[in-house]
């Protein structure tokens, strides 16, 4: 062990003995296990079901507790355990050496569904909380680790009994993998990552394999689920034939664009589904400030959308194209959508690209307020990155028609604390040599072309994105002062139960999670505006507006809109989320607001 690891007190806990090492056994955690009381559900579960000739598979062995129950057990054939935060293994070995242990088949890495080679995994400051997701606590440290594919684990170790704590890593593991030879699994969920109802649409997966859920006495975040013994285990459907997938070009080789902000031609691509309401506005504040070429992909479009989009490609405002991804039987809409542009007779014409969505405004905060203004401002770039500012609800529950720039001015801070700093961005890439890929945040530049100039939204050097290729956001503090990517996520919370109901424009199916409203429905600050351009905005959304054709198709989508609303309404599911929303977001914010108004009163 390292010097950090170091340890002169041994600590027996549920019958096992463990290394006290202050850095990784906190006070928060320290507690609990001198009484026993960490872990225990799992340790007293685990140990009433394991029966001889059990091979358990452990992911997420922490600080080696688990595997150490499961291997004292008489009789079992195997344990596995993988553990992704590499400085705990050196931990959970000293954990099997003083409790005799030397069977278990320690592993480190994430553990995935599907077939990538490496994955992000963020380290925090408490070993439990760390994760392969960086948006829920701050981290102290970001790694690549290698992954391990869940289905051919269970093919090479064929468990018995899973026992899963990957603080969220568990979201969609299971979907598609072949658990006909498992018996048992323990399961911790993690709500405050994806919301109670992702712990109920992944507790019915389970079930549907054949593994009963077990209701405890009381709450817990702990789950067991058993087959029952004279249960056959479900057939197993027949292989899936290989996936489709999209093949991003390499743009290596892409002629230069010259530099000339007066004459600059800009290309927008984006993917919708079920945005009828929103889409004129969006057009227009992005025609206003210079913007000229726009390209629409929709998919299964149930409110006019595509109605209305076709009525703005008659009029020459943008084309609009299905997804190419609905001809491939896939459902990576958004991938498709990329591995197309660069065929496009626009992005051949165009000088600079970016890919965003309906709901986020480019915000030029230099001179007028126009695109020509930011290029003048920055000089000649490779790629410019605008962090988001997220907009919240406002406290907004009913949907109007209207503006959405009008409606929920209000947003997060733009100079967060350190722990809420991280956001995502959208980038601005000028066409050229030094392009590889153009993605959907940001631009993979070639790592042999020479000195790359990658400035954030203030206009500073900006070299993480290009060091790092699976980072899709910074640390925005300073970062606002010549744009801003103005993102309204939410909207009304009425309107925010169709987006739920409608689901991931980007992925088929993947729905939109309690967890997405917490994170973004913020509405402290006011200080973003749209004043450089609103003038010009108006004078272009009025024209557009002035096409009775299309007026009337906006009108229809807001209808179909206010109708799927009243559906949902009626729907238990939904009206619980809502209250949800209520309870668990607006109440706690209110009643603070109350107190520090009382406070300064």
């Amino acid at each position: 062990m390292s010097q950090s690891q170091q340890y002169d007190e041994i600590i027996e806990t549920n019958g096992i003995k463990v290394p006290f090492i202050s850095r990784i056994i906190t006070p928060k955690i320290e507690r609990p296990m001198r009484n026993n009381r960490y872990e225990s559900g799992e340790c007293d579960t685990l140990r009433a079901l394991l029966q001889s000739g059990d091979r358990v598979l452990e992911l997420g062995a922490g600080i080696g507790l688990i595997s150490s129950v499961a291997a004292k057990v008489g009789g079992i054939e195997s344990v596995t355990a993988i553990e992704a935060n590499p400085e705990l293994i050196p931990v959970i070995e000293e954990t099997h050496r003083l409790n005799d242990i030397s069977s278990v088949d320690l592993r480190n890495g994430v553990v995935v569904a599907s077939r990538q080679k490496r994955s992000p995994f963020y380290l925090r400051a408490d070993f439990w909380a760390s994760s392969m997701e960086a948006e829920s606590r701050a981290f102290v440290k970001k790694m690549h680790l290698p992954c391990y594919n869940i289905h051919g684990l269970i093919e090479e170790k064929n468990p018995t009994v899973i026992v899963c704590d990957i603080e969220g890593g568990e979201m969609g593991l299971f979907d598609d993998a072949d658990l006909s030879g498992v018996r048992a699994m323990v399961l911790e969920f993690h709500p405050k990552v994806y919301g109670a109802e992702t712990v109920e649409q992944i507790t019915r997966s389970i079930e549907a394999k054949g593994l009963s859920y077990q209701q405890p006495d009381k709450p817990s975040s702990v789950r067991c689920f058993l087959r029952e013994a004279n249960a056959p285990a479900p057939a197993i459907a027949p292989a899936p034939a290989a996936k489709v997938r999209a093949v991003n070009p390499d743009l290596t080789g892409t002629k230069p664009r010259p530099w000339d902000a007066k004459s600059a031609r800009f290309l927008i691509t984006t993917c919708m589904k079920d945005e009828g309401p929103f889409i004129i506005e969006w057009l227009a504040w992005h025609k206003s400030i210079g913007i000229q070429d726009f390209v629409v992909f929709t998919n299964d479009c149930s409110d006019g959308t595509d109605l209305l989009l076709d009525r703005l490609e008659e009029m020459g405002e943008l084309r609009h194209l299905p997804n190419p991804a609905l001809a491939s039987g896939s459902a990576e809409f958004q991938l498709f959508a990329l591995a197309y542009t660069p065929y496009l007779a626009e992005f051949k014409r165009a000088d600079f690209y970016i890919s965003m969505d309906v709901d986020e405004f480019v915000n030029i905060r230099a001179g007028t307020g126009q695109m020509s203004d930011l290029l003048e401002k920055t000089g000649p770039f490779d790629a410019f990155s605008i962090s988001e500012l997220n907009h919240g609800s406002n406290l907004v529950e009913d949907y109007e028609p209207g503006l959405m720039i009008e409606q929920f001015p209000r947003h997060q801070r733009e100079g967060p604390g350190k722990h809420r700093s991280r956001r995502g961005v959208k980038t601005i890439v000028h066409l050229g040599e030094k392009l590889q890929h153009i993605r959907n945040h940001r631009p993979d530049l070639r790592q042999d072309a020479g000195q790359v100039t990658w400035l954030d939204g203030s206009g500073r050097p900006l070299d993480k994105l290009h060091a790092d290729g699976t980072e899709n956001g910074l640390d925005v503090r300073g970062t606002y002062d010549l744009a801003v990517l103005d993102h309204f996520p939410l909207r009304s919370v009425n309107s925010y139960l169709v987006k739920m109901f409608r689901g991931d424009v980007v992925v088929k199916n993947k729905m939109v999670s309690q967890r997405y409203w917490r994170q973004r429905d913020r509405q402290s600050d006011l200080t973003s505006t749209f004043e450089r351009q609103r003038y010009g905005f108006r004078q272009v959304y009025d024209a557009l507006m002035a096409d009775k054709t299309l007026a009337k198709i906006h009108d229809e989508c807001c209808t179909a809109h206010a109708a799927r609303i009243a559906e949902l309404l009626n729907d238990p599911v939904f009206t619980a989320r809502k209250q949800w929303i209520f309870d668990d977001v607006w109440a706690p914010e209110q009643a603070k607001q109350a107190a520090r108004q009382e406070k300064d009163s």
